[in-house]
Parts: C-alpha cells; structure tokens; sequence
C-alpha cells in the first residue's frame, strides 16, 4: 500500500511539473510575442503566472533553452505534410489543410508572428539555438522531397524531375504565403492561395498516368 502511495505521489509530482513547464512555455510566448526575445527576462515571465524566477530556472536554465524548447513544442503541431502523399492531390489537400489549421488558430499564429516577425535572428542568436533545432529546419523540406518522390514513384511526376529543385520551390511559394497570412500583408485567403498555387506547379510538371 505505502509503495502503491508513494508511485502515485510521483506520477502526481511529474504531471504538476510537466503542467508548470507548458505554463511557463505558455507565459514566454504571450511575453515574447508582446516585447520581443531580446526585451523579456525571466522575472516578466515568472510574474506572468505568478511564479518565481528560480522556478522558472529550475524547468529551463536560459532564455536560449526555453526559446528551443517553445519552437520544439508547436512545430509539430502544424506540420506542413500530416499524412502519407502519393499524388497532387493528395499534396495540394495537406498542404491546404495545414494552412487551413494555421489560419483557425490564433495561438500558433501567434507563435509563428513571434518567430518570423518578432525574433532577433542575429548570428550569435543562430548559433546558441541552431544546433538544438536543426532538425526541424530542415524538416519541411525532407517531408517535400519525400512527398514528391512518392508521386514521382506513383507516375504522376516525370522521372527526369528535379525533385530538389522542385521541394525547393513549393516549400518558398509556402514560406511566402505564410508570411503574408501571418504579416497580414494582403486580403488574400491562405488556403485558396496554396490551393491555386500547388496546383499551377503540378499543371506545369505533372505527368498524366497512362
């Protein structure tokens, strides 16, 4: 009984620090996306959720460490490619419905303005954080290339494509259209826009299976 008590407390001490931890992520973002990385410090997200500054040291030991941490915790939430893609269509619908749930969702939008608009990418900055998330920049692009060769694979893309040169190219058209959403740049509607323009491209190369 007492050994039964004593996993239970613990189970209880690891979700209350998890809990504080996406409390804490969750406080950064609303202060970085108001102040920008380089203005907050611990103390202003602390107060935010009414915490210590010691508490929020002993879950992340810097603003580098917490900033990682917060891109690792919403970039895969809205992945670009979600499901397996074997044809256009299949590409132009999870690319659709990725800018679809990026568009209904204030609190990555948020996430995403702070990020594009809002941090100090400076080369010192790069190099405290590269390292840490390096694989999710170059994510989108693996998922692209991957898409591209199953429709490549599936006939519906000519074998002598450049699937390099090809991912390299939608995932600009996807980077840009994101920043005029999320910039609020234009009047345009951020799916209808990767609708159009995924399948201009696939117009231009796509093969037609015999």
């Amino acid at each position: 009984m007492l050994e039964f008590c004593g996993e239970s407390m613990v189970r209880k001490t690891k979700e209350e620090a998890e809990n504080t931890r996406r409390e804490i992520l969750k406080a950064a973002l609303e202060v970085f996306y108001q102040k920008g990385y380089s203005r907050t410090t611990f103390d202003e997200i602390a107060a935010r959720i009414n915490l210590t500054k010691g508490a929020v040291y002993w879950h992340f030991k810097n603003k580098p460490d917490l900033l990682v941490e917060l891109i690792k915790e919403h970039f895969f939430q809205k992945q670009m490619i979600h499901y397996e893609v074997n044809t256009w269509e299949d590409l132009r619908n999870a690319m659709v419905e990725s800018a679809r749930r990026i568009h209904e969702d204030p609190e990555y939008r948020k996430f995403l303005f702070f990020v594009i608009f809002q941090m100090e990418w400076s080369e010192a900055m790069v190099s405290k954080v590269g390292d840490s998330i390096c694989g999710i920049r170059g994510y989108p692009l693996l998922q692209l290339q991957e898409a591209l060769k199953n429709i490549q694979n599936n006939g519906f893309l000519d074998k002598q494509a450049n699937i390099e040169e090809l991912s390299l190219v939608l995932l600009y058209l996807w980077k840009g259209a994101l920043g005029d959403e999320i910039g609020k740049f234009s009047n345009q509607n951020f799916p209808e826009m990767i609708a159009k323009s995924v399948d201009l491209i696939a117009a231009g190369v796509k093969k037609e299976r015999s």
